[in-house]
């Protein structure tokens, strides 16, 4: 697909790294399968993969974590 930030690079499918925090909590999330644009390197997650990241984020939360390294499973 066209990216939609710099107009001139096509996205091709990669894994980016995803730090998400609220409150006291940081959850990084790693080898996330993402779109990546070749030119600005803008990354592009899936409705899909979004849901199922804050799913777990929530889960982790839940369980008092402060700080945790996770890898992506579907």
């Amino acid at each position: 697909m066209k990216c939609a930030i710099c107009k001139n690079g096509e996205t091709a499918a990669g894994h980016v790294t995803i730090v998400l925090e609220r409150d006291e909590t940081t959850l990084v999330f790693k080898h996330v399968p993402a779109q990546i644009c070749d030119n600005c390197g803008e990354e592009y997650i899936s409705s899909e993969v979004n849901m199922a990241l804050l799913r777990r984020a929530r889960e982790e939360m839940n369980k008092g974590v402060v700080l945790e390294m996770l890898n992506y499973a579907a």
